[in-house]
């Protein structure tokens, strides 16, 4: 691998680039009086999309550490927009579900999020993506878990 990849500004990019969509998403949600967090947003599409799932799970697939995830999932059921469900057959295990409240505000939110999502992607092309997709996974896939 050449010098210029580990020197190259690119992971600063990354990060900054993430950041300043993050910052985006927060301050449209909050213009808009959605009262809820980029990482609510996260957690509550990932639940609607399995419609039961685990904190690990959950953790799993929102690519954060459990502790976040938990604290995440404290404020959601504050809100009333997640319940907790003991699983019948192990009652250690507990289930993460939408209320009414939660698959309201998911498909209340969901449209702004799409219409943010093609902010980023405007003049850019379906091989823009993929080749974008290819890189991040690769990189994910590179450094290691710890």
């Amino acid at each position: 691998m050449p010098d210029t990849f580990v020197s190259n500004p690119s992971f600063f990019k990354l990060d900054s680039t993430l950041k300043k969509l993050r910052n985006y998403w927060q301050k449209t949600f909050d213009d808009l009086k959605k009262d809820i967090t980029v990482d609510q947003w996260l957690l509550l599409e990932n639940i609607y999309k399995f419609k039961k799932i685990t904190h690990n799970e959950l953790a799993r697939e929102a690519a954060k550490d459990i502790t976040t995830v938990s604290r995440i999932i404290e404020l959601l059921v504050k809100k009333e927009l997640v319940e907790r469900e003991v699983s019948k057959e192990d009652r250690r295990k507990v289930f993460l579900t939408l209320t009414d409240a939660g698959i309201k505000k998911y498909k209340d939110v969901r449209p702004i999020v799409l219409e943010m999502r093609k902010v980023g992607w405007k003049d850019l092309t379906e091989d823009d993506y993929n080749e974008l997709t290819r890189i991040l996974d690769a990189i994910y896939a590179n450094v290691p878990s710890r």
